[in-house]
């Protein structure tokens, strides 16, 4: 016969029960935390091609993709005015390795990240003369300055003479003037790398092509005569 006793006190306690742990005063186990995810490094040989070229503003892009989306990454290349090189060479292997990767979208282009000049240099002597001349012709007709942004394209390429500027309000990137490495010091030919804010250029020795570059003032800049010729 089912009991219809109202529960007692007794009865309530007998009910609860508590973590015998809990009792023992014992510290509950901690709960486990999930195991970071690895880290996944790319290879050398996912590392397999490189896009490259200049924006309309002659900005340079870079960046790699891998091997498997070659068609993609052609595609891409051919909507956004860049090239695509094969990473083959040891140097390439090299610069691949300190490019960020680039990402596809189904639209048809490709995220390419900007770069230093220098790597953009360093892989435009990989590119041939037709896609030179027609980044060339595409940035006289689109960017600000576009004389100076078209030359920096041959130049990078070595394929230009520098031009030599009459006037300070003129100089432009792939313009050669004479710089100086400090008081009483002589001054030598460099070429201009970069133009950058509050009249600051970025430079480049002509004869040591292998140094750093560097930045003056337009006020630390000599000019040439125009009709100076390299000896």
């Amino acid at each position: 016969m089912q009991n219809t006793n109202p529960p007692t006190e007794t009865t309530r306690r007998r009910a609860i029960s508590l973590p015998p742990l809990s009792i023992l005063g014992s510290r509950p186990l901690p709960l486990s935390e999930p195991s970071p995810k690895p880290k996944i490094v790319a290879t050398a040989e996912e590392r397999a091609l490189i896009m490259v070229g200049l924006d309309d503003k002659g900005k340079p892009h870079a960046s790699w993709f891998a091997l498997s989306d070659t068609a993609k990454v052609a595609r891409a290349a051919d909507l956004m005015d860049m090239a695509v090189i094969e990473v083959k060479m040891p140097d390439l292997v090299a610069t691949a390795a300190a490019l960020p990767r680039g990402k596809l979208f189904d639209s048809g282009r490709a995220f390419v990240p900007f770069v230093k000049r220098e790597t953009y240099e360093k892989l435009a002597t990989y590119l041939d003369d037709d896609f030179i001349a027609a980044t060339s012709a595409r940035l006289e007709a689109t960017a600000p300055g576009g004389s100076g942004a078209a030359s920096y394209a041959k130049a990078s390429k070595g394929e230009t003479t520098a031009r030599l500027p009459e006037d300070w309000s003129k100089l432009t990137v792939g313009d050669r003037v004479l710089a100086s490495d400090g008081p009483g010091d002589g001054w030598y030919e460099a070429d201009i790398q970069e133009a950058l804010p509050d009249d600051q250029f970025r430079l480049r020795w002509r004869d040591w092509p292998e140094l750093s570059n560097f930045t003056r003032g337009i006020t630390d800049i000599a000019l040439l005569h125009p009709r100076h010729v390299d000896a």
